[in-house]
């Protein structure tokens, strides 16, 4: 179908004179087509030769200008990479001495703080065993004081006691006598 579609058009366009120049289109007239081809031949070589000698080279100036542009913008970027990958290792370099510092002052800050800790733990330890020793003493002294004191006040209680009790007054001496014996016997079964 679509061959013999081509082959009718080729036939008007080409073979039938009396079709084209009946319907108004003189451009399709075999007499004319070799004007037609001259002019047409003539404006091609007019247009070549303006392109070729002033929008070509103008256009290739623009393509190379534009290149050489975009390379200019890559040696820049360029460089600009290698100045952020050198601030990025000094940076990295600082961060690196940073912390090996912060180690170290860490380290030695603890070193200090364990050593105060100890001389005051020490201190505290020998305050406090002076005043352990100290209330140890005066726990002892009083202790003694106390059992010494211990055969009087018994005395004097049981006396009081006994004359409450018994309404009658005893002998001072038999009951001293008698106290002096028990606390000799708790004295001894104490330090046993």
């Amino acid at each position: 179908m679509k061959n013999k579609s081509i082959a009718i058009t080729t036939y008007l366009l080409f073979f039938n004179k009396i079709a084209a120049a009946s319907e108004g289109m003189p451009q399709l007239n075999p007499e004319f087509w070799l004007s037609q081809i001259l002019w047409l031949t003539g404006i091609f070589i007019i247009l070549y030769f303006l392109v070729q000698k002033f929008f070509s080279p103008k256009l290739f100036s623009l393509i190379d200008a534009r290149a050489d542009f975009i390379k200019s913008l890559l040696k820049e970027a360029e460089i600009y990479k290698n100045q952020i990958q050198k601030i990025d290792n000094e940076y990295n370099l600082i961060i690196a001495e940073a912390k090996n510092e912060s180690k170290k002052l860490s380290a030695k800050l603890k070193i200090d703080f364990n050593e105060k800790t100890s001389l005051k733990k020490k201190e505290f330890e020998n305050i406090l065993n002076s005043e352990t020793q100290k209330a140890e003493q005066e726990i002892n002294t009083f202790k003694k004081e106390t059992l010494e004191n211990i055969q009087s006040i018994a005395g004097e209680f049981s006396k009081e006691l006994i004359e409450k009790i018994t309404g009658t007054a005893p002998n001072s001496s038999n009951l001293n006598a008698v106290i002096s014996e028990i606390s000799n016997k708790e004295k001894k079964n104490q330090y046993v």
